[in-house]
């Protein structure tokens, strides 16, 4: 049975190495006859409980994957620390049994998996909720140079590019994927030019191996 224990995957940045986030996502393959269904239950959940100040969760569509990526949503929290762990702590209800139940006989098993770590480095804190999302996972063999050498590249873009977070996956990752890019786009059209991320990414994948990408819509956002 699968037990969703919700928590963070947001960002934030200006250009950042302390006050990071905590995240964790869990992924969902919902089918299309139950997607409304789906964002109704999440979002009557979610609406009507109290989140704890600097937590936010947010529902979303994956638009784009590669083709052994089960999942069609991403449910995601993120926040400090302390504030998740504290909001995990009130899950333990007769209503939060009744929730993942019905979330359950509404999904289907194979997609579903939850990772969690935390963020690094952060940019254009500001951006953080621009509507379209994209990931970049890697395998990386030298963690200091693949941050410092993003970190570099990332200096002449400054405010060009959207919300941008190096971090680390430390729980639940798959084939050894330990680290992460993540941006926004304020729309679809900025999201399919590539170009500044794609030259930015050139320079770390001497340090990290490439090996999977996803692009995701924002749905529903709760604070």
């Amino acid at each position: 049975m699968k037990k969703l224990i919700l928590s963070l995957c947001l960002l934030s940045s200006g250009y950042l190495f302390s006050q990071n986030i905590t995240w964790q996502n869990i992924t969902l393959n919902v089918p299309n006859e139950n997607s409304q269904a789906v964002f109704n239950l999440i979002d009557g959940f979610y609406s009507n409980i109290e989140i704890p100040e600097g937590v936010r969760v947010s529902l979303w569509n994956i638009q784009f994957k590669g083709a052994s990526e089960k999942a069609t949503h991403v449910l995601n929290l993120a926040g400090p620390t302390d504030a998740l762990v504290e909001f995990e702590s009130r899950k333990l209800t007769p209503e939060w049994d009744a929730y993942v139940a019905q979330l359950n006989s509404l999904t289907d098993s194979d997609g579903f998996s939850v990772t969690a770590g935390t963020t690094l480095v952060r940019y254009n804190l500001d951006k953080w909720q621009q509507p379209i999302a994209q990931s970049w996972q890697f395998i990386v063999n030298d963690p200091y140079s693949f941050i410092s050498t993003f970190a570099d590249l990332m200096s002449v873009f400054g405010e060009k590019s959207g919300y941008v977070s190096i971090g680390q996956t430390s729980h639940g990752n798959e084939n050894g994927e330990s680290h992460y890019i993540y941006a926004t786009y304020p729309d679809l059209n900025t999201a399919l030019d590539f170009s500044q991320m794609n030259q930015s990414l050139g320079g770390v994948t001497e340090f990290g191996k490439l090996t999977r990408t996803i692009t995701r819509v924002m749905m529903q956002s709760w604070e």
